[in-house]
C-alpha cells in the first residue's frame, strides 16, 4: 500500500522557503501551489517535520505548531560561522538568513531521494542538477544504512551538463541515535577547481610522454635526433595544453649566466651579437624570471616597462622559470598579440610543465655528458693498452737494426708500419680534439674538382682540429682561412658578404667562447644564404642545442667529432653543389 502523503503550511523566517521545492525522479519541478499567507514560505513534504521538534519549546503560533525549521537544521553551522559578538549583534531570525546568504545551495532529501526542502540558491538551479544531487544523497543514505555509519560529513562530486559540483552531504540523526532518513547537503560548484585538476592530469600525462627517454626509443638517434624529438614533443604539448604557437625556451649557462636559446616557435631570435642574461634589469622578462625564479604574467606588453619585444605586436606574454631540483636553468616564455591573453591559472600551469622541460632537457644533456666522459675514458684506456706492445715492437725493431742479415728494406717497412699504427691510436684515442683517416684520404687525382677554388672558413678553438680540417681541404684545392676566436671568424665572415665576396663554405665548432654554433651559423646567413654551413661537436655536446635551432633554418649538416677525414670532404662536395644548385661532379664516381 501506498504510504500516505500529508501537505503541511509552515511559517520559515523570510526569506526562506523555495516557491517550487519538489524534484521528482526524472528531474522536472514540480509545481504546488502558493497562498498569500505562505509564499514564499511553502513547504511541501512527505511526512510530518523536517526533524524530530520539541512542541513544548517551539511553542504555538495562531493554535498551529512551528517547526523549527533552518535554525533546527543548521544551528551548529550558524555558530560555527559567527562570533559570539555577532550573533549577539543579530536579531532572532539571522541563523535563517546566513543560510540563504550563503553562497552554495543547501537541500534537506529523504531516503527516497526527494527534495524536501532548499534554499533559494538550490531553488535556482537548473533541474538535472537538482536531481544528480537528489540521487546523490538518496546513495549515501543507501551506503549509510547497509554499514551502520553515523553522522559525519561525506563528500561527493558529479557533472551536470558543462559545470561540475561537489556535495558535501550529513546525515541527519534524530534524538536517541535512531537511523538518519535524512540528510542534508550543501552544494558548491567546483567548475573552476575540477578544470585546474583536469588540466593538471592532461600536464602530468604530457610530461610523461616527455620522460619517456628509454633505451628502445632513442636508442638509435643521435644526439641532434633525440633533441629534436623532445623538441617535437614541446611543440605539440604546447599547442594542446595552452594554445600557445609563439613560444620560446632558454637554456642558462652557469658560467656566463646567459640565457641560450634552445628552441622558438613564431619569435624572431634576437639580432646576432645580443644577449640575454639572468640579471633583474635590463634583460627583458627572462632575464628576471630567471634571476629571481618567479614567473612573470604581462597582461599589457605595450605598457610593461620589463617586456622586451620578442613577437611582433605582442600584447601579452606569461615568463616562467624552469627549475631541475629548485635551481633555474632556463625559462619557458610564451607570448600573444591578444591583450590580458593569460592569467594565474595559465601561469601555474605552465610553471608545472616546464618542469618537466626541465628534467628531459637534464637527461639529455646527462646522456650526452656520459657518451662524451664515458668515449674519454674509454680513449685513454685503449692508449694504455696499446702503448706497451708498441714500445716493444720499436725495441725490436732496433736489435733488428743491429742483425746484417736484414735488409734496410725489411726495416724501414716495420718503422712505416708502426708509425701508421701510432698515428691512428691518437686519432682513435684523441677525442673530440682530432680528424680520423687523415692519412686515408684519397689524394691519387690531386685536388678535387668540386673543393678546388672554393673559398672555406673553418672557426674552432682546438687547434688539432682547426689544422687537420684546413690542411685536408686546403689539399683538395680550397683556400681556407682559419679562426681560433668565434668573434674574429664572425667579423671575418660579415668582411667577406660585405664585399661581395662571400664564403662558400663556413665549418665551426658549436661550442667555442663568443659566439656558439648558432650564432656563428645567423651571421653567415644574414651575410649570404647561399654559403652553407657545416656545424661540428664532440660527441654530439652541444650545450647550447645549435644544431637542432639551425637544422630548423637551413643547416647544411652536422660532424660529430672524432669524424673521418673522408666524410668532412664529402659533406663539402655536397655543400659545394647545394651553393652551385647542382649535383657533386664526384658524386657516383
Amino acid at each position: 500500500m501506498a504510504p500516505t502523503t500529508m501537505r503541511m503550511e509552515v511559517d520559515f523566517p523570510a526569506p526562506f522557503g523555495p516557491r517550487k521545492p519538489q524534484t521528482d525522479r526524472a528531474g522536472t519541478v514540480k509545481d504546488t501551489r502558493s497562498t498569500a499567507r505562505t509564499r514564499p514560505n511553502r513547504l511541501t513534504m512527505a511526512c510530518a517535520s523536517i526533524m524530530t521538534w520539541d512542541a513544548r519549546r517551539e511553542g504555538n503560533r495562531d493554535g498551529r505548531r512551528i517547526v523549527p525549521g533552518q535554525a533546527g537544521i543548521h544551528s551548529t553551522l550558524a555558530r560555527s560561522a559567527m562570533s559570539p559578538t555577532s550573533r549577539t549583534e543579530l536579531h532572532g531570525g539571522d541563523p535563517a538568513m546566513l543560510l540563504e546568504e550563503i553562497g552554495d545551495g543547501i537541500g534537506v532529501v529523504d531516503r527516497g531521494g526527494e527534495l524536501i526542502w532548499m534554499n533559494h540558491r538550490l531553488e535556482a538551479l537548473d533541474a538535472e542538477t537538482m536531481r544528480r544531487f537528489c540521487d546523490c544523497c538518496a546513495a549515501l543514505m543507501a551506503e549509510l544504512a547497509a554499514d551502520g555509519t553515523g553522522r559525519r560529513t561525506h563528500l561527493r562530486t558529479f557533472k551536470a551538463g558543462e559545470r561540475t559540483w561537489e556535495a558535501a552531504i550529513t546525515p541527519l540523526v534524530p534524538e536517541g541515535g535512531a537511523a538518519a532518513t535524512r540528510v542534508v547537503g550543501v552544494l558548491h560548484d567546483v567548475t573552476a577547481r575540477q578544470r585546474v585538476l583536469d588540466r593538471v592530469d592532461a600536464i602530468d600525462a604530457a610530461g610523461a610522454d616527455l620522460l619517456a627517454l628509454d633505451a628502445k626509443s632513442i636508442g638509435p638517434l643521435n644526439v641532434a635526433e633525440r633533441l629534436r624529438l623532445i623538441e617535437d614533443k614541446v611543440v605539440s604539448s604546447m599547442e594542446r595544453l595552452f594554445g600557445a604557437r609563439e613560444f620560446e625556451v632558454r637554456l642558462l649557462d652557469a658560467a656566463s649566466q646567459r640565457l641560450e636559446l634552445v628552441t622558438s616557435r613564431g619569435i624572431e631570435p634576437l639580432p646576432p651579437g645580443r644577449f640575454l642574461h639572468a640579471t633583474p634589469e635590463g634583460n627583458g622578462i627572462s632575464g628576471r624570471v630567471a634571476s629571481s625564479g618567479e614567473a612573470y604574467l604581462c597582461r599589457d606588453a605595450e605598457h610593461d616597462p620589463a617586456y622586451v619585444a620578442g613577437l611582433a605586436g605582442a600584447r601579452a606574454s606569461m615568463t616562467v622559470p624552469l627549475l631541475f631540483n629548485e635551481k633555474v636553468v632556463g625559462t619557458l616564455n610564451v607570448e600573444s598579440r591578444q591583450p590580458a591573453r593569460f592569467d594565474e591559472e595559465d601561469m601555474l600551469c605552465l610553471e608545472l610543465f616546464g618542469r618537466y622541460v626541465a628534467m628531459a632537457l637534464n637527461i639529455l644533456d646527462m646522456l650526452v655528458v656520459e657518451r662524451y666522459t664515458t668515449n674519454q675514458r674509454v680513449s685513454g684506456t685503449l692508449r694504455d693498452e696499446i702503448a706497451a706492445p708498441i714500445s716493444s715492437i720499436r725495441t725490436a725493431v732496433a736489435d733488428l737494426k743491429r742483425d746484417p742479415d736484414v735488409p734496410p728494406q725489411a726495416i724501414a717497412e716495420l718503422e712505416r708500419a708502426i708509425a701508421s699504427v701510432e698515428s691512428r691510436v691518437r686519432g682513435a684515442t684523441g677525442g673530440p680534439q682530432t680528424v680520423l683517416g687523415v692519412d686515408r684520404v684519397d689524394r691519387s687525382r690531386g685536388t678535387d674538382p668540386d673543393i678546388a677554388g672554393r673559398r672555406i672558413a673553418v672557426l674552432d678553438d682546438e687547434a688539432p682540429v682547426r689544422d687537420a680540417v684546413g690542411m685536408v681541404l686546403a689539399e683538395a684545392g680550397a683556400t681556407v682561412d682559419r679562426f681560433e676566436s668565434s668573434e674574429e671568424g664572425c667579423a671575418a665572415i660579415e668582411r667577406a658578404a660585405a664585399a661581395g665576396a662571400p664564403y662558400d663554405v663556413v665549418i665551426s665548432d658549436v661550442r667555442m667562447p663568443g659566439r656558439n654554433g648558432y650564432e656563428v651559423f645567423r651571421v653567415t646567413k644574414q651575410g649570404c644564404t647561399r654559403t652553407q654551413v657545416i656545424l661540428m661537436t664532440g660527441f654530439g655536446y652541444d650545450p647550447n642545442h645549435s644544431i637542432v635551432r639551425s637544422t630548423q633554418e637551413g643547416l647544411h649538416c652536422f660532424l660529430f667529432k672524432p669524424f673521418q677525414a673522408q666524410q668532412l670532404v664529402d659533406e663539402v662536395r655536397k655543400a659545394v653543389a647545394e651553393w652551385k644548385g647542382e649535383r657533386p661532379m664526384s658524386e657516383g664516381r
